[in-house]
């Protein structure tokens, strides 16, 4: 049994101990019921991926399947330079009357 949850299992047959107002001689009692609920919630609330323990740098197939589908939105100009946009003014050229830009 692992440590999580031996302590899972700790925690909550205390409360149940706790909880039936800290009985004489009733641990195993209190134990097992906490065994019980955690195989329940074991059962129930984990998916099946996350029950198989592995390696934290391994992916799982879903996990696998978005980042590939996602390989084509990259940016393509990744790692390069892009050109500044230019500064200050317009140049008397660039400008139409009342001295706002053109639009060409």
């Amino acid at each position: 049994m692992d440590d999580e949850r031996q302590e899972w299992i700790s925690k909550r047959a205390y409360g149940l101990w706790e909880k039936a107002g800290r009985p004489h001689g009733k641990d195993r009692e209190h134990w097992e019921q906490a065994e019980r609920e955690r195989a329940e919630l074991e059962r129930v609330a984990l998916p099946e991926h996350l029950k198989r323990k592995r390696n934290s740098t391994e992916a799982d197939d879903a996990t696998s399947a978005a980042v590939a589908s996602t390989k084509g939105m990259l940016p393509r100009n990744r790692g390069k330079v892009l050109p500044a946009a230019p500064r200050g003014r317009p140049k008397a050229s660039q400008t139409g009357p009342a001295g706002g830009a053109t639009t060409s």
